[in-house]
């Protein structure tokens, strides 16, 4: 009998339900949607065998039930062409939303076809032996324009939606049309060869090992649901309106261990038991040292958040020589982010700004997390745009010498406009700039446009004698500062001695042995530096023994301090002496009153900076100043102290 090829069929499935039922599984729409694709398949096998046993054996049945098995076998093959229409559509449906009305209409398209073969007459046709069988006649034909249908339904699915179709799947769907086609034809041309029936089983095996198998979702070395597997699941639950919550297990020093990770490995495989336990949980590992546990339910999270911290440290007691310790954070509103890639980014953020928690630790995360991330990405968007589109400016706030009594240099700060010419204020961008490293480029802008601005202004000329240019603990870490700088000087023609470098005490404990290199370079070279903010960080002198700065500034808090504390008065007062005895000049910054100006000149401090003279200024306007206080064409003479 004619049935070989779809015993072949049948055993193909049985083959990929055994392996299926041995894995664990994760549960997701595409899978719900896979299995009856699976289960119409086998069916559709089922009928087709059926259908050739009642041809041969026609004379012994009744006629309407030969006709009923055989008509209802071409019906399947419609089914087998929707279900795959529908499962390529269950990830389409979750991005776009109204292509579930796509999918009711195929359905009534179904619907028509297998209404339309019922109702066609079928001729049927068996050989003596049985070794051909098949059947023909207007509702055979119709099974051909159906399946003809779904065929090019689900090819213009794939290439009209490419964008939200996982690229493996879209893949094997269109390998499984390809089958089904090419069996089609085969069996068109020559109706004793009956391969439909296998080709669909084969095409479902493709689907099934190319992305529906479970093992393509599981970690090998510690069991767990991989990135893949996050990524699929995650989509699912975004798209859903219910709420879910996630506990992430963060190893740190892992790469701090060994190159292979090994002992990462290890502490994963230790804990993943410890996390398979906990009821209502999916968990996931999406990096090496990086673990999700995620929860439908917000009484199983608040369990296993209670459990872990019970039981954490009785299993780390059982680990031996432990390098790599895990910290828990705890988001109790997952959908504070719009996505799985989102909630990675929330997920690193914490940990990069807590990274001075301590090891074994557990913290609760606040949506007001998520909203500082997307703040500090939309702030990162506008620095990038402000680069690209040259709106990264410069001001100049000037600074008095009380010694000569005039203006000497000034203090360059940036400034980024926005398009409609208002400002971003320094303290929502800098910090930023300094994480994402974007500090370095907008560092760049800045020195070309302070030296560009004193040659084409010929700021020396107005008794200018240097700018003071700011340098983040970013920047002074740059194994590319000196020579990047340099350069800049060269290509504008500038004199090394009419810039003065600031550096602040957190990069001199931070970036010290890098900044270091990097000053001697630029001292070998010309450029002075100076010591900025002052009294701010650890005030230890032993910073300005160490640093060959020209400069000393006392910040504007501690200056501030040195008016209404009697304390900080005597500390300043004590490290003004000091300072002094090293002949290092001394600025004052944050002078706003006349009264605050003439205590620093009788303290006999050097140079004075703040609002009591003016506020950073725009270069024209800055310019202006200097005429307004009759600074022009006065050459220069010399650098002071």
């Amino acid at each position: 009998m004619n049935i070989k090829t779809q015993c072949c069929g049948v055993a193909l499935l049985v083959m990929l339900l055994v392996i299926y039922s041995k894995q664990r599984k994760l549960e997701l729409a595409s899978g719900r949607v896979f299995r009856v694709a699976y289960f119409v398949t086998m069916f559709c096998l089922g009928m087709d065998m059926l259908s050739v046993v009642l041809i041969v054996n026609q004379a012994r049945i009744p006629v309407f039930l030969v006709l009923f098995v055989c008509k209802t076998y071409l019906v399947t093959l419609i089914l087998v062409g929707y279900a795959a229409l529908a499962y390529v559509g269950t990830d389409i449906c979750r991005r776009k939303p109204q292509f579930r009305r796509q999918l009711c209409y195929y359905g009534m398209i179904t619907a028509a076809f297998a209404l339309l073969i019922y109702c066609l007459p079928i001729s049927l046709y068996a050989n003596a032996d049985g070794s051909i069988v098949y059947s023909y006649g207007p509702s055979t034909w119709a099974t051909y324009v159906g399946a003809l249908f779904f065929v090019l339904a689900n090819l213009f699915t794939l290439v009209a939606q490419k964008g939200r179709i996982y690229e493996r799947q879209r893949r094997a769907v269109i390998i499984w049309m390809g089958m089904w086609i090419v069996a089609a034809l085969i069996q068109f041309l020559n109706s004793q060869l009956l391969v439909v029936g296998f080709a669909c089983a084969l095409g479902v095996s493709v689907i099934f090992f190319q992305f529906e198998n479970p093992e393509l979702h599981l970690d090998r070395k510690s069991g767990l649901f991989n990135y893949m597997a996050y990524t699929r699941y995650m989509e699912q639950l975004y798209s859903g309106e219910g709420k879910f919550f996630v506990i992430a297990v963060l190893l740190e020093n892992a790469f701090q261990w060994d190159i292979h990770l090994k002992r990462t490995e290890e502490l994963v495989a230790e804990f993943a038991d410890l996390f398979l336990e906990l009821p209502g949980a999916c968990v996931f590992k999406t990096m090496e040292d990086e673990i999700l546990l995620v929860f439908t339910e917000q009484v199983c999270m608040e369990q296993a958040w209670e459990y872990l911290q019970q039981e954490l440290p009785a299993r780390m007691g059982q680990c031996q020589d432990i390098q790599c310790i895990p910290n828990f954070y705890c988001f109790r509103d997952a959908r504070c982010v719009n996505s799985d890639k989102e909630l990675l980014d929330l997920v690193r953020y914490v940990r990069g700004a807590k990274k001075d928690t301590l090891a074994g630790s557990f913290q609760l995360v606040e949506n007001s997390v998520a909203e500082r991330m997307f703040s500090e990405r939309a702030m990162t968007q506008k620095i990038r745009e402000a680069l690209a589109e040259d709106r990264v400016e410069v001001y100049y706030q000037p600074i008095f010498s009380i010694k000569e009594q005039r203006f000497t240099s000034a203090e360059a700060l940036v400034r980024i406009l926005e398009r409609d010419g208002s400002m971003v204020a320094p303290a929502s961008f800098i910090h930023i700039a300094e994480s994402n490293g974007m500090i370095l480029e907008i560092g760049k802008r800045v020195f070309e446009k302070v030296c560009d601005f004193f040659v084409q202004e010929s700021l020396a000329d107005y008794g200018v004698r240097y700018i003071e240019v700011n340098l983040s603990v970013v920047q002074c870490a740059d194994t590319g500062l000196a020579r990047d700088y340099i350069r800049i000087m060269d290509n504008f023609g500038l004199s090394p001695g009419y810039i003065n470098l600031e550096i602040t005490e957190s990069a001199s404990t931070r970036a010290k042995r890098r900044m270091i290199e990097n000053m001697q370079k630029l001292l070998d070279y010309g450029v002075s530096f100076s010591l900025d903010d002052f009294g701010t960080g650890h005030s230890n002198l032993n910073y300005i023994v160490d640093m060959p700065v020209q400069l000393v500034k006392f910040d504007r808090e501690m200056i501030q301090a040195y008016f209404t504390n009697d304390k900080a008065k005597y500390v300043m007062d004590a490290a003004m002496h000091m300072i002094q005895g090293m002949e290092l000049g001394i600025v004052a910054e944050g002078i706003e009153t006349e009264e605050q100006y003439r205590v620093m000149e009788e303290i006999k401090i050097n140079y004075i900076q703040g609002y009591y003279f003016s506020k950073p200024l725009p270069g024209q306007e800055f310019l202006n100043f200097l005429r307004q206080k009759g600074q022009s064409k006065q050459g220069m003479e010399g650098r002071p102290g």
